[in-house]
């Protein structure tokens, strides 16, 4: 066989080959794509879910708000509560409005950038969430308890309330990227629902480690 033949022959098998590895980035990609889009849905659903139920809270502690202003303590507690809130239910919104600029086929890398900074916000949101926790210990005081309740009682509920106040701060301290190596934070990270979207990111992680080993 002939210099010339040979070269014919590596020539057509490497534009086989090429025709090949092209073909497996596109199924893969595909795929891929198809399984972080699922996720994505998935966690789009929660969000307006979500939004649904923190709509509907919120509008039931404002109720309650409405109809108790002549307790203070309930107002000041319950007003925060609302805040906090509020705060969870617009940063949902954001995130449906963030995913829906989320688009794969246009650039994997550039989704990775936005689904990135939706898991950091939505992380955010849980650690925040944590801090309305000493709250709970005192929307139900009241003027005749403020009066009339004795040291005893006063004692009881200071531990109470500084234990509450000293857990969520050290979970909002705590609960973060950082930290995920304890295996108890992770979990927690995940219970947020940032699992949902760490798989997604693992989905298009594959497509650019594919695209790497091909060049």
């Amino acid at each position: 066989m002939e210099e010339l033949d040979i070269k014919q022959l590596w020539s057509s098998y490497d534009a086989k080959l090429e025709r090949s590895l092209a073909l497996n980035l596109k199924v893969i990609k595909e795929l891929q794509t198809q399984k972080a889009e699922h996720k994505l849905r998935s966690f789009r659903r929660n969000q307006v879910t979500g939004v649904v139920l923190g709509v509907i809270w919120i509008a039931f502690l404002v109720f309650l708000l409405v109809n108790t202003l002549h307790n203070i303590y309930f107002v000041i507690s319950v007003g925060f509560i609302i805040l906090f809130n509020v705060f969870a239910t617009a940063a949902y919104i954001r995130h449906l409005v963030m995913l829906a600029e989320v688009n794969i086929d246009d650039s994997v890398t550039e989704s990775q950038r936005k689904i990135t900074e939706i898991q950091s916000s939505f992380t955010n949101v849980g650690r925040i969430l944590v801090l309305q926790a000493p709250f709970y210990c005192t929307f139900w005081y009241n003027n005749d308890l403020v009066a009339n309740a004795g040291i005893g009682f006063w004692l009881i509920q200071m531990v109470i309330v500084s234990f509450f106040t000293f857990i969520s701060i050290f979970l909002f301290k705590k609960l973060t990227y950082k930290n995920r190596h304890i295996k108890w934070v992770k979990a927690a990270l995940e219970s947020f629902g940032g699992k949902t979207l760490t798989k997604a990111m693992e989905f298009l992680n594959e497509i650019e480690e594919y695209k790497t080993e091909r060049s």
